[in-house]
């Protein structure tokens, strides 16, 4: 499977893609669910890129605080390069929450200059700098949800840019159990589950599974999934 339809190749035919990765010495992995696939360091520059399964990026710090920062799903990229975080002060992973299959390139292969001055190359440096764009302003959304005082007020936000990024049509879907929630939240998993029953008895959040649905506080038609 060739991550064509990733936004770090988007622009670029398939066959100029195969081509590329050879040039780029890509290297493809396997994964089981709940295996670590990479650690970050400050001296690392690997680009990996999800091909199949799907994946989350968690943080720890100093006195071992798991935080979950981003899941990953199909053709979704990570490396140290988006990490925006000092090594000296955290440690940040790669870890499969499902069977996982992995492409990774060095950043340094792609940035390098092409002896053939290709403009396919120079279209991927090119979408490299936007991926950089995206995580950016997935990181200020992330820092929207922690800056909210109560655990109600950063699972509302939290849910809220769910349900805006989630196409017309379609029910949103918490990409997190209970558990990661609460470690994406930084908040208390007995906690969270409170504050999810009490939402739910108030008629603010139907909830079904992962699935779930935001009401105003006028709606009194509160459709079951």
């Amino acid at each position: 499977m060739l991550p064509v339809d990733n936004i770090l190749f988007k622009g670029i035919a398939r066959e100029d893609c195969e081509r590329m990765l050879g040039c780029f010495n890509a290297e493809i992995r396997k994964y089981k669910s709940g295996s670590r696939i990479t650690e970050f360091t400050g001296t690392s520059d690997r680009i990996g890129i999800v091909l199949s399964g799907t994946a989350a990026s968690v943080r720890y710090d100093l006195n071992g605080v798991r935080t979950i920062v981003e899941t990953l799903g199909e053709q979704s990229i990570f490396g140290a390069f988006f990490t925006f975080s000092d090594p000296a002060r955290s440690v940040t992973e790669i870890a499969a929450e499902t069977d996982c299959e992995i492409m990774f390139v060095r950043r340094s292969e792609i940035t390098k200059r092409c002896e053939n001055a290709c403009l396919c190359h120079s279209r991927v440096v090119e979408n490299l700098l936007e991926l950089m764009t995206e995580k950016a302003a997935a990181l200020s959304e992330r820092v929207e949800v922690l800056s909210q005082r109560s655990i109600e007020d950063k699972l509302i936000s939290c849910l809220q840019i769910i349900e805006s990024k989630t196409p017309e049509g379609k029910s949103p879907q918490i990409p997190f159990s209970t558990t990661a929630l609460s470690d994406y939240l930084c908040v208390n998993r007995s906690a969270l589950q409170r504050e999810i029953t009490r939402l739910k008895n108030k008629g603010v959040l139907t909830i079904s599974k992962r699935k779930f649905r935001l009401h105003k506080p006028a709606d009194t038609d509160m459709e079951q999934f």
